[in-house]
């Protein structure tokens, strides 16, 4: 993938501390009740830093007054922090990938200099930006705060990944589309109470970073294509967002149209067959290559547009958390009301058929959307040259013992793509063809 920029939260993400949010907040409280505030109106303190300048607010009590009450705890609090184990890695990982990395913080400037230069990483960071640095209502999880560090940049959201542990990093992620990473399981420095908000990807701690980057860094995009001028270049637009030039293949499979010189003029990778193979043979040549150019991760995508780039995503997810082999993006377990009846009827057909020679059930087989890590990838044996392929990368996947797992995704279906694929009678020949492979 085309990752420019990381940009990474701090406690909880990356340091950790023996002090957690429950106790600052305990301590904070106390103080400003000291100072004759009302409990009334010291609330809960959550969030903190918002909290005080409400109080400062309605009370006329000088803010920098109330915020040095905090930063004090802040910083007593950074003085025993520690680097989560892999953080110092992952960091130089990314730098010697020419990575931009950035510093997304809530807590105060004074407090994250202090721990960046105590655990000598501020170095590694081309941009810090704390809560001191924009107007308090930009801060995060308002976007105004992750704006800034885009904008400093100029790179576009679809190639910068957000890094955090909260609710509050993934809430401007979202809202400005950048791509979101969250860490699970470090319960030290995870502000006191949750978000539910969803990432692109997940990791338990950090030090699961590094593979997973690893992953992303390396995911080559194969797009078989036959005639098809009509919409590759809105489809290679939609890639060329998230992926690089060099890492998305086109196998031209003997198109008579301009599906070549339209997919050569987005600088994309074009692999052409003289004559038209198929959908295996496309796939068996795009699979190839991107093994041979040192893919960890191989993701299939159809030339028509019937697939979108966020299922794409979701898709890709389970198998670059390392936590499946092969993902299959099916129509059957999402949105079924705009999928023609004669292609589920077809798909039914051909799934318990796959079913049989795979020794698994897949509710959506002649799925184009698929994602595959290399070890699974490097064991596909495919021998069928056209669309009986999509079964045979089941039941090859399923007989070399990878895990195999099924996101729901909704395809787009127009006039266009409704004559593209399977339906009964495509569905027959693809069964007899799959039969007659299997059976020799």
């Amino acid at each position: 993938m085309d990752i420019q920029l990381v940009i990474f939260d701090l406690d909880g993400t990356l340091i950790g501390a023996p002090m957690d949010f429950k106790e600052i907040k305990e301590r904070l409280q106390n103080k400003l009740l000291e100072e004759g505030i009302p409990e009334k109106l010291i609330g809960n303190l959550t969030p903190m830093y918002e909290t005080l300048i409400r109080i400062s607010q309605k009370t006329g009590i000088d803010f920098e007054h109330l915020h040095s009450f905090l930063v004090e705890l802040e910083l007593e609090r950074a003085k025993e922090s520690y680097l989560f184990e892999g953080t110092r890695k992952l960091l130089e990982f990314l730098r010697d990938n020419g990575i931009k990395l950035a510093l997304m913080t809530r807590s105060s400037r004074k407090a994250t200099e202090f721990t960046l230069k105590k655990h000598e990483i501020i170095d590694l960071f081309d941009l810090i930006v704390t809560r001191d640095d924009v107007p308090w209502k930009e801060v995060k999880p308002n976007d105004g705060h992750l704006r800034a560090i885009l904008d400093h940049f100029k790179i576009p959201p679809t190639k910068t990944v957000v890094v955090g542990d909260h609710g509050y990093d993934l809430i401007p992620a979202k809202a400005l589309g950048t791509l979101s990473v969250l860490v699970t399981s470090n319960e030290s420095g995870r502000m006191s109470f949750q978000i539910d908000e969803k990432a692109n990807f997940e990791i338990p701690t950090i030090k699961e970073a590094i593979p997973l980057f690893k992953r992303l860094l390396k995911t080559y995009v194969v797009v078989p294509a036959y005639n098809e001028e009509k919409t590759i270049g809105m489809v290679l637009e939609r890639l060329l967002e998230y992926f690089k030039k060099s890492e998305i293949v086109v196998i031209n499979d003997g198109s008579k149209d301009r599906t070549k010189e339209i997919a050569e003029k987005k600088g994309v990778v074009v692999l052409s067959h003289l004559v038209n193979r198929g959908l295996g043979g496309a796939l068996g040549t795009g699979i190839k290559y991107a093994l041979l150019k040192g893919a960890e991760i191989v993701l299939t995508f159809d030339a028509d547009g019937q697939h979108r780039i966020e299922d794409a995503l979701k898709v890709m997810k389970p198998v670059i958390e390392g936590k499946v082999d092969f993902a299959v993006g099916s129509r059957l377990k999402g949105d079924v009301t705009q999928m023609p009846f004669v292609k589920r009827l077809g798909n039914s057909i051909l799934d318990f058929i796959t079913a049989a020679f795979a020794g698994k059930y897949v509710t959506d087989s002649q799925s184009g959307l698929r994602c595959l890590n290399r070890k699974c990838a490097s064991k596909l044996k495919i021998t069928c040259d056209r669309y009986a392929v999509s079964s045979e990368i089941i039941i090859e996947a399923a007989k070399n013992g990878c895990k195999i797992s099924e996101i729901p995704i909704k395809a787009v279906y127009t006039e266009y793509t409704k004559k593209k694929g399977t339906n009964i009678i495509e569905g027959i020949k693809i069964a007899f063809d799959l039969i007659i492979e299997k059976l020799r």
